[in-house]
């Protein structure tokens, strides 16, 4: 006895051809008659039946006519079957590939929620791909995809599993980023307004500087660092028309955090058109090294003009309150200038102290 539409479902892969020949020998019926009876050679059906062949839409419609069991049937078990054959390969496959989940930091992604996972190794390590958006999980297909080649020195200081999560982190929120086309013109305009905020909170300045961003067409994200990320900022073009400045607050000094921003902006306003991914903190690039000192030089006067710092610097004077008065002279924070006489070595990392400050993760625990 036969049925007129039977539906099979099971976890192992069913082949159609099985079926077909099961239902034939139930009705009697030999494979060259059903080859006939559909107009096809005799091997098709022999192939079919061997999952050699697969069953095609026009085959399946055939076979509804010919056995009158409807060409759904036939096209879903085919499908159903390939898929679950492709199911099994991708289990195999993320076996093979489970050998570089330690070089994810998991542990940081579960707490901070950017993945769910099981405790087994093959449900973190298909979290982590799905998440980094590669199908291989090898650090360096993530790191092929965005185009970013990282150097040997940095190699030896830095995992790139963790630098490709955090990179992956700052690419899917700056998608949710809603910003204009890229306008220079309106982005250089932002970067005076944005100056003007550093003697403000983060708290502050923020949402400020982040809807001056998107509205010149850049979407500003921090992201919280990962053990051994290595990157303190990172410029990139997601599209012709939205570029993304993404930012960790790694050494957590205010004047850094600063120094970073007008740096990572200078990439986007002098090298728009190689559109090449810049990550900084990883160490130095001989390729990299003009475009790097071009980002420092336009941060460094951007933040405090040449003349102005000129001047100061040659009274020789760097009290507190000498470096307060400089610093609203020019419409600074007081610690930007700190933070340039210790780096000039004008005075020592243990002087000016108090006129420092330091920016903090908060999180949502800590509100």
């Amino acid at each position: 006895m036969t049925t007129s539409n039977p539906r099979v479902y099971s976890d192992l892969p069913i082949p159609p051809g099985e079926v077909l020949e099961e239902e034939l020998e139930a009705r009697g019926m030999t494979q060259k008659e059903l080859a006939a009876r559909l107009g096809r050679p005799a091997q098709t059906i022999n192939e079919i039946i061997r999952t050699k062949k697969a069953i095609t839409p026009e085959t399946a419609i055939g076979l509804g006519k010919a056995l009158g069991i409807d060409a759904q049937f036939w096209t879903n078990l085919e499908a159903d079957y390939r898929l679950t054959l492709a199911q099994r390969q991708e289990q195999d496959m993320l076996a093979a590939n489970a050998q570089w989940l330690d070089d994810y930091p998991i542990k940081d992604m579960l707490k901070r929620g950017w993945i769910e996972a099981g405790r087994d190794r093959l449900s973190r390590m298909n979290a982590v791909m799905s998440f980094l958006g590669v199908a291989v999980a090898e650090p360096k297909a993530f790191h092929n995809a965005i185009g970013f080649r990282v150097t040997e020195a940095a190699k030896r200081e830095v995992s790139l599993g963790a630098l490709a999560v955090w990179l992956r982190k700052g690419e899917l929120d700056a998608q949710k980023i809603s910003t204009s086309d890229y306008d220079e013109k309106v982005f250089t305009a932002a970067l005076s307004q944005i100056r003007k905020m550093t003697s403000q909170s983060p708290k502050e300045f923020m949402p400020a500087l982040s809807a001056l961003c998107a509205e010149a067409g850049v979407a500003f994200c921090m992201v919280q660092e990962l053990p051994k990320s290595g990157a303190n900022g990172v410029t990139r073009w997601l599209t012709d028309r939205k570029a993304l400045i993404q930012m960790s607050i790694r050494n957590k000094w205010a004047d850094i955090f600063w120094f970073t921003f007008f740096h990572e902006a200078c990439h986007l306003l002098k090298r728009r058109t190689q559109r090449r991914i810049v990550i900084d903190g990883l160490g130095a690039d001989p390729d990299m090294a003009e475009i790097e000192a071009e980002a420092d030089r336009f941060a460094r006067d951007f933040l405090i003009p040449p003349a102005a710092w000129s001047d100061f610097c040659n009274k020789g004077c760097f009290t507190p309150g000498s470096v307060e008065e400089f610093a609203q002279s020019v419409g600074i924070a007081p610690f930007i200038a700190v933070g340039r006489l210790q780096k000039e070595k004008r005075v020592g990392y243990n002087q000016l102290a108090s006129l420092k400050s330091r920016y903090e993760w908060i999180t949502r625990s800590d509100d």
